[in-house]
């Protein structure tokens, strides 16, 4: 039939490796022309690329660090296990032996403290000095200065008795001494932390005890804000270490210490004559810092210091500048220890509204 068009054959796809070696559509292919060969620098990957592939050789380190650290913590684990039951198998016989021969790196050390270092105590360590004031308060009394420096270094070197007198001595000082009852406080918590046996911190507090009932008047001389000052200062240094101290008493000697300053506190304001305003300030100093804590520790030891309060503002003989001073107490405490800014400024200021 004529004008029929006829359809070109059509060839199966060979890659070029199964192609006849002679022909490519009647012509030879040369495969060592310069267009198929590479000139030049290689080619190299985009940013993108070299980023992939340095995150996934990143990874596949850390995966065998990983490894090899999972690995160590294994053969140690296995190594302590062994030591608990007293029998080894041959196979943990031999992860035990190559775990020993493993050593860890200085950066791993540097990383976990250190394998030499020392690990830092969490306890509460004391002073391993003797405070340098004690020259100066002693110094009148070279004897009773090295009784309480030996006391400082080394309390156990001292006999009970000595102890018992030291705690006597400190007391008596810090009635006469207020200026200095930070000092006389902080010898106190030197000793009571390094004496093992509590000897001269259940002394310290019965001493106390006794001082407050009986020793507060001396020659018609007032010793009581002095006496309160030791106290409140005794009891900022021994609250934070009440933990420590704890063991060596039934009673905590922070509650203590803060039963002694409210008994002192209604010593002060059960007085016929209350007109020693250097006594009523000391007294709201103290009750002020510590009056939460005798909430918080005995409600009802703070309620019996206030209804002492009340009675003494209602006294005829209390003077007016005092009665002030107890007002903002009672205040103070009514408003859980935080006074407003108007209240402030009435206290502070004589006329506030002129």
């Amino acid at each position: 039939m004529t004008g029929t068009r006829t359809r070109p054959g059509m060839e199966l796809y060979r890659p070029p490796n199964q192609r006849d070696p002679g022909q490519i559509n009647g012509t030879r292919l040369n495969v060592h022309a310069k267009e198929f060969v590479m000139t030049g620098s290689p080619l190299q990957g985009s940013k993108s690329t070299g980023n992939i592939l340095h995150a996934t050789h990143d990874e596949n380190h850390h995966r065998k660090t990983s490894a090899k650290s999972i690995t160590n913590n294994t053969l140690t684990s296995a190594g302590h296990l062994q030591a608990q039951r007293g029998v080894q198998f041959s196979g943990e016989q031999d992860a035990a032996s190559r775990g020993r021969d493993l050593k860890r790196s200085k950066s791993m050390s540097h990383a976990h403290g250190g394998g030499n270092q020392p690990v830092a105590s969490t306890t509460n360590s004391a002073p391993t000095a003797a405070p340098p004031e004690i020259a100066y308060l002693f110094e009148k009394t070279p004897s009773v200065s090295a009784l309480v420096k030996s006391a400082c270094n080394n309390p156990t070197e001292l006999q009970p008795n000595q102890l018992m007198e030291l705690a006597k001595i400190l007391v008596d000082k810090a009635m006469d001494d207020r200026a200095h009852a930070q000092s006389y406080a902080s010898i106190c918590l030197i000793v009571a932390e390094k004496e093992s046996s509590g000897t001269f911190l259940e002394s310290l507090l019965n001493i106390s005890q006794f001082a407050v009932e009986k020793k507060c008047y001396k020659d018609g001389t007032h010793r009581y804000h002095a006496f309160m000052a030791f106290l409140n200062e005794l009891y900022s240094l021994l609250k934070p270490k009440q933990v420590h101290l704890n063991p060596y008493a039934t009673v905590p000697p922070t509650l203590t210490v803060l039963s002694l300053i409210v008994q002192v506190c209604r010593s002060v304001l059960s007085q016929k004559n209350l007109t020693q305003r250097t006594e009523v300030e000391c007294l709201f100093f103290t009750v002020t810092t510590v009056g939460r804590d005798i909430e918080a520790e005995e409600p009802k030891l703070l309620d019996s210091l206030m209804w002492s309060v009340r009675d003494a503002f209602l006294s005829a003989t209390t003077s007016p500048p005092i009665k002030k001073t107890l007002l903002q107490l009672v205040e103070l405490r009514a408003t859980k220890w935080h006074l407003p800014a108007t209240a402030i400024m009435y206290y502070q200021n004589p006329n506030p509204f002129p």
